[in-house]
């Protein structure tokens, strides 16, 4: 019983990990695109919008897949 307790809140503690990186990548990225239609940013910004993207991807998707293994967040 300890140790599916355990999964769960490890579990939970990725979904909860996953879905605030994806809010500090997706969003600002989404900004920087509306910036950057409104003519409010220049078009080579793109660059670093994919950059961001790409990575905060990479990361909530480690994250999912650790949920899924039942690992530590920021461990093992």
């Amino acid at each position: 019983m300890k140790f599916v307790l355990r999964r769960m809140l490890r579990t939970v503690q990725n979904l909860v990990a996953a879905v605030l990186t994806a809010a500090f990548c997706f969003v600002p990225a989404w900004f920087a695109h509306v910036a950057i239609d409104a003519r409010l940013a220049p078009v080579w910004v793109y660059a670093a919008v994919a950059g961001l993207v790409f990575v905060g991807a990479g990361v909530v998707l480690s994250f999912l897949e650790k949920a899924w293994h039942g690992h530590r967040p920021m461990g093992d």
